[in-house]
Order: C-alpha cells, then structure tokens, then sequence
C-alpha cells in the first residue's frame, strides 16, 4: 500500500494502461502468452527499442507477493528477472530448494520458463490479469507445510521490517491525587516507570514518589535491573531487582543478583500454544485434501508434493476425530484418521526452559526491597517430553531454609482431560509440605456444544514456608473446588460449583455450592437465575437464590444488576468502554448494598493525544440514609516522554515497546496521525507542538504494522507505504520520519514531429541526487509518463532504450509535490 495523497488509483490504473498498450504494440495475445512457456526462449537483446521491462505481482496459491520484474520482447519472449524472482520465492523454499534455485538463476539478470521448469518451478506470465503466476514448486524444495495454517493477509504487502533505534528511552509518569472527607486532601502519589536502550541492553525503571509505605514522603524504588535478550537463542539475562518466576508453590522473594532464564514464550508470545508431533502427511503428487473435523468438513485444499503436519488444524478441546480425504494427480484416493484427546500444552513437544537466579535476598515485605546479607539461588527447569507430558522442579537455597519442588502435566489420552500436580517440601527450622493438584477437562469448541469440568485441591501445612515469607503460617490450609458448565444451545448454558476451605484443625470450615442458568433472550439482554447453599460464621442464611441482567446498548454501553439473597447484596452498574484511539472516553456508574454498608461509586476516562486521565468518586454508609458519611475522590493522570535517535515526543503512557513518528522537514506545517490500525478518520497519537506522535502499544518479539499519515494531506505528496512493520525487542523504541527529500512526482507527455512518443522506455538516472537509485522509464500509448520519488532541486537523465535520445528534467520547489511537465517536444534520433 502507497500513500501518495490521493494519487494511488492514478498511478495504479495509469501503470496497468501502459503495460497493456505496450502489450497490444508489440502483438502479444494471451494465446501466445500460454505458448510461450513451453518454447526456448532467445537470449534478450537489450538493444531493440521494443523490448518492455514492467513489474507485475507474484502470485502463489491465490496469496499475492510482492513484485517481480518481466521482459517481453518484440518476438513475445518472455523472461523472469532473477533477483526479483529469488527474493519472492524463497520464503516458500528449503534449503536444498534455496540451492536449486540459485544454481538455475546463475549469473544471468534473465531467466526464462523452461529453465525453471526444468529445474522444478513452474513459473508462468498471466498477460489478462498481468500476474506472474506459480503454479508448482517441486515437493523436494518446500518446507514441512501445515495444515489448517492461517494465512497471514498482511503478508501480501510484503513490506520490510524496519529497525528499532539505537538509542531509546522512554518514562511513565502516573499522577495519583486522592480526597477524602475525613482525612482531607492528601498528598500526591507519582509513579513512574520507563527504559532506556542502547542496541541489546536495557535499563528498566520501577518506583514512586509517596508516603504510603512509612508515613515518609520520598522516592521509594521498586525495581532496578539491567536486561541483556539474546532471541535466536530463547534466553534472557538479567541483573538488579529480580523475581523470577518458577513453580508458582514456590513463591519467590525479591533477590539482588543476577538470573538466565531461557523461555521460547518471552520471544515469540503468540506462537502455537502445542503442536501435535509425529502426525504428519506426505504428499508425492499435487493432491486435492479434504480435511474432516469430527464428521464435518472443515477445509478443502490442493497442495502441492511435499510434507505437512497437523499442528494448526482448529481442534475442539476434548475428544477428536480428524479425517483426511486424499486424491491425488494419478487419481487415487487414500483416508486417514486420527483419533485423540486435544488439550494445549504451554511448551511444544521437546521444547524446555529454564531460570538460575542468584544474590542477595530481601528481608523486607515493603514497596521497596530492603536486603539482607544472606545469599539466595532460585532455580527451575521443565520440558515437555511429548505432546501429552511435562515434568518440571525447583528449588529455592538459603542459609537457613530450603525449598524444593516438582512439577507434572499430563493429558493421559486413554483418560479424557487434564492432569496438573505440584508438590513441594521446605526445610528448616521445622519442615512443612505443599501440595496442590487439578483436573480440568473440555469438550467442544463453540457455544452451543460447550462442557467443561474443573476440580482443584491446594493443601498447605503449617510449618510450609518459601524465601519470600517471614513467619510461618499459623494454622494449615485446604481447598477444595469444582465447578462443571454446560451449553444447551447457542443461547442457554448452565452452570455449578462448589467450593469447601478449613483453616487449622480448631477452627469452622466454610462450605458453599451454587447452580445457575443462563439464557440469551436476544443480542443485547441476558438473564441469569439460580439458587445457592453456604455454611460459615458471616451470613445467618444458608440457602438462597441469586438473580442477575445484563443489557447491552449503542456501541459499548451495558446495564448489569446481581441479587444474591443470602448474602443480602446487590450490584448494580452502567458502564460505557472507550477505545484507544484519542479522545475516546467511558464512564462506570454503579451501586451496591450489602448487609450493614451501601455504597455508591462512578468513574470517566478520558485518552488524550498526549495524556489519559481518570477520575472517580465513591461514598458509602451503614444503610441508603447515610450513604454521604464516607467520601473519597481520585483523580489520575498518566504521560510519558519519549525520545529515539534523536526524535522526541510526549504522548500517553507506555506499556512496552514504543514509535516517535516526525513529517519531514519539508512537511513541517503538517502532522503526523498514527495508530496500529486506523479507521474512520480515528488515530492513536498526533504530532504537533509537543514534539513527535508517540505510538505507545507496541508488543515485544511480535510482528505488527504501524499506520501513519499526513493530516489534510493535498495530492502529489510521496509518503512512502503509509505503513510500517515492526518486530520490537524488549522496550525498543522506533524513529520514524515521514516523508523524504524525494516527494516529488512528474508528470508530462512526450512526442516526436508531433506525434505522441508510444511505448518508449528508458532509465531514469541522477547526476546530482546522491543515494538516488536508478529506476526504468517508459511511456504509454498516448505519450504519457509518470515518475515518482524525485527531490526538488535536483537533475534527472532519461536515456531512451536503442534510440540515443536522452532527456534532462530539472525538478522545481513545488508545494504540493506534484510537477506538470506538460507537452515535451523530443528531438528526431540524431540531431
């Protein structure tokens, strides 16, 4: 996608007019286009003034690349350019593949399609709809394929990801003012949190300005640390104020030291959560596949010969039946099933991960760790021996205490569901044990169908203690869960539950079990009725019943109200959600009475170009009467300071990763809008006064699109794609600028003795714009020509193909960037 300010149908539809003029010139049909593939074609002669040169897109089952170069000579040869044609196959080839391919190409600059064929690409220029289209790789040069695999829709742009910035920082300021009307007006809180990084290594920034934690106002940090990622290889090194995570019994303290950690997730968060290993398909043929999912067909494919696996087919959790229908070229046909129980695991089958920490350990429970002079080592490691199995442990090492724990995920297959347990030993003064165990098993992947089931026991004894606690515990601890959901159709489920916790020998246990039904009546309403049964020291009731509506209206709005009876509550709430783009706002209002305390609360949030903010209000009392005697208000405010290679910009908060988009200098009455994905005229951030927009949503190790463009832009202007595509890596930031020296475009007719100059081509070269990469030049059947990327100022060369004619384009100051050239009389050949 080009953004040219208004200019893109133009350019495209002028460019499809002088391919297919230039196609009718030279005699070539669309017959003779299918012939030319199985005829040896001539070497080019580059010399003949009606040989063509054109980009045309590349197409590879019905998924458009990026462009490619053609040569089509007076003789309707037709010949492939190698580099273009390298660079947009081989994301679809193997190694060997790869290798193939750059043994065919060679040193040539052109290839035609019997070499290809030869060699095991079937390559062919479609003349109607002006395509080069691939209709076969060889089997033995493609990559393992899988099945079901979502294709990426973005990727037919196939834009460049670009670089993050050198230098990079950012800072999050989080204002807290609270109100209340006992106390007063307190003082004010600021929270800040930011980065800084330079190439690989960041510094990462946690802390506050408040007294909450010791009636002392000052800054109290949080957490310090230095992070070092290296991708290729999963790992992350880290030193400062650390908390690594293990097996969650092992709650871990504070420690000052250093870690490594390696986890495949911190990389590539969005990666298949499991793959089913070993079940794979091979095909020697091209073959039509029809994939069946629990008796129904959920896809119909022709493949081309070579491997597939089934790891992304769209499986229901629970039991399944997948059934492949394969007929091949020769007309054979072959099925195969596979039958078994999916549940994801969060590691793929062999992958592992692992984290050694080590330093001092913190002695503190406040905001800000204090340590101590004892040395602590915290380490974890588990695999996934299968796609059914996972073992893990850890261990927590101290002077005087030692923690170890061991860890199992298990999906049985022969058993339908899920098996998690984890067991856990501390050692000490006294020793103490944990133990905590769960089931969870699902059917069925839509609503009408849906069941699940989930069952957890958590046992901890008294004298079970980790690092990050400071006492015992003064009584063991057992919890018992379940709960089981049912759908009945795509409006109606249900759902029941059961909860039991004791606390110590002595002391009463507390007991509850509920069972509810919820129904659709129609897109907006949904009403929820059940009854429920508890036994414990609070509420005097043991049984009662529980009534609930939910209301949706316009775009985000909902109505929600819950009764409870035998906790005599009730909630009730409006509520509106924003977005993110700016000046997106929502409010939440609600009530709520429970036995001896009524409250009423209400909150707006606002998001601003360079600021979100929040403010709220809550009163409360014994009963409705008294509903004013507590009172608080809060107001929030939020900003960050951005800076990257030399751009700067205030904006709304960060979460990770971050871009600092500028207009180019000679944009500078312009602003810059951007936002992830920007519709109907909303944007996410601006420039202006403040300095550059600042796009703060961006997602560590995961590929995403950065929109952008030039508010109240005329036509003529060159920004470039109007997209960019990033992959940041941890707290990265981007510099972009947009637009260039090169936004100019020239337009104009050329012709001979009066006549129009038909189908003439050339090369455009610079002799005064450095860095300016020569182009091909060439003319419609009318005369005219288009160029784009041209700087003001600066001296362009058309040398015309076998003719000798040449002609000079001096480009002017122009303000909207588009030059008419108008009518250019050339001279005859020779003079």
């Amino acid at each position: 996608m080009r953004r040219r300010g208004g200019r893109v149908g133009l350019a495209r539809s002028t460019g499809t007019l002088i391919v297919v003029g230039a196609l009718a010139a030279l005699g070539f049909s669309p017959a003779q286009a299918a012939q030319s593939g199985d005829q040896q074609a001539a070497e080019p002669d580059t010399s003949r003034s009606r040989d063509l040169v054109f980009t045309v897109p590349v197409v590879y089952g019905q998924r458009a690349l990026g462009d490619a170069l053609v040569q089509v000579s007076l003789d309707n040869t037709i010949m492939f350019e190698g580099e273009s044609l390298r660079r947009e196959l081989s994301i679809f080839l193997n190694d060997d593949g790869r290798a193939r391919l750059d043994e065919v190409l060679g040193a040539d600059i052109f290839v035609d399609a019997v070499r290809l064929s030869t060699a095991g690409f079937d390559v062919r220029f479609d003349q109607n709809r002006l395509e080069l289209v691939v209709d076969r790789i060889d089997g033995r040069y493609r990559p393992s394929g899988t099945l079901g695999l979502a294709r990426d829709r973005s990727a037919g742009m196939h834009l460049p990801t670009i670089q993050p910035a050198e230098f990079s920082a950012f800072m999050n300021f989080n204002a807290n003012l609270d109100y209340e009307n006992v106390d007063g007006l307190q003082k004010p809180e600021l929270y800040v949190f930011g980065a800084a990084r330079y190439q690989n290594v960041v510094l990462e920034l946690d802390g506050a300005f408040t007294d909450a934690f010791d009636n002392h106002y000052r800054f109290y940090r949080r957490s310090l640390k230095a992070v070092y990622d290296m991708p290729d290889q999963y790992r992350r090194i880290s030193a400062g104020d650390l908390r690594p995570d293990t097996v969650p019994l092992l709650r871990t303290p504070y420690i000052g030291g250093v870690s490594i950690e390696r986890r495949r997730q911190t990389f590539r968060p969005f990666m298949p959560a499991s793959r089913l290993g070993g079940r794979e398909i091979y095909l020697d043929t091209s073959a039509t596949v029809d994939v069946l999912i629990n008796g129904s067909q959920y896809q119909k494919m022709q493949l081309e010969p070579g491997r597939y696996d089934l790891a992304d087919l769209p499986l229901q959790f629970g039991s399944n039946d997948v059934q492949l229908l394969i007929r091949d070229a020769a007309g054979r046909e072959h099925r195969s099933d596979y039958d078994y129980f999916f549940e994801p695991l969060d590691l793929e089958a062999g992958d592992y991960e692992y984290v050694l920490s080590v330093g001092a350990l913190a002695r503190s429970l406040s905001y800000e760790p204090v340590y101590s002079d004892k040395l602590a080592a915290v380490g974890y490691y588990r695999k996934a021996f299968s796609e059914i199995f996972m073992l893990g442990g850890g261990v927590q090492l101290a002077e005087d205490r030692q923690i170890f724990a061991a860890e199992m995920t298990l999906i049985p297959q022969v058993i339908p569901g899920v098996f998690d347990v984890q067991g856990g030993i501390s050692i000490g003064d006294v020793t103490g044990y944990a133990l905590r165990a769960g089931y969870r098993w699902r059917s069925g992947g839509d609503m009408e169908n849906r069941r699940q089931f989930t069952l957890t026991v958590d046992y901890q004894s008294r004298d079970y203690q980790t690092l990050d606690e400071l006492f015992s515990a003064s009584a063991s601890s057992l919890n018992v869960s379940g709960s089981y959901t049912q759908s009945f159709s795509l409006r109606t489920y249900g759902t029941m539950g059961f909860s039991y916790t004791r606390q110590g020998s002595g002391l009463p246990s507390r007991k509850a079990a509920y069972a509810e039904l919820s129904h659709r009546l129609n897109y907006r309403l949904r009403l929820t009725g059940g009854v429920e049964y508890g036994e414990d020291v609070i509420y005097r009731r043991n049984f009662g019943v529980r009534v609930g509506l939910s209301l949706m209206f316009g775009q985000r709005g909902r109505v929600n109200a819950d009764y409870r009876s035998r906790t005599e509550s009730f909630r009730g709430s409006v509520s509106r959600g924003g977005d993110n783009n700016v000046g997106s706002w929502g409010y939440d209002i609600g009530f709520s009475d429970t036995r001896g305390d009524t409250s009423a609360d209400a909150s707006l949030d606002y998001l601003g170009n360079r600021f979100d903010a929040r403010a709220s209000f809550f009163t409360s009392g014994r009963n409705f009467g008294d509903i004013a005697d507590r009172q608080r208000a809060r107001l929030q405010l939020g900003t960050s300071l951005a800076f990257a290679d030399g751009i700067f910009g205030i904006g709304r908060p960060i979460h990770d990763s971050f871009a600092v988009l500028r207009p180019h200098s000679s944009l500078s009455d312009r602003e810059v809008i951007t936002g992830r994905s920007m519709r109907a005229n909303k944007y996410e951030a601006s420039s202006g006064i403040f300095g550059a927009a600042v796009q703060p949503n961006l997602s560590s190790y995961s590929t995403q699109n950065i929109q952008y463009d030039l508010a109240g832009l005329g036509t003529g202007y060159d920004i470039g794609d109007g997209v960019a595509r990033v992959e940041p890596p941890f707290h990265a930031g981007y510099a972009i600028t947009v637009g260039s020296d090169r936004h100019v475009s020239a337009v104009g007719n050329l012709q001979a003795g009066g006549q129009p100059l038909a189908l003439a081509t050339g090369r455009l070269t610079s002799i005064d714009d450095e860095g300016f990469e020569p182009q091909p030049f060439f003319t419609n059947s009318a005369g005219r020509f288009g160029i784009m990327g041209l700087a003001p100022g600066k001296t362009y060369i058309v040398t015309f193909t076998g003719t000798g004619r040449t002609l000079e384009i001096t480009v002017p100051k122009v303000d909207d960037g588009l030059y008419r050239m108008g009518t250019i009389e050339m001279p005859e050949q020779g003079e």
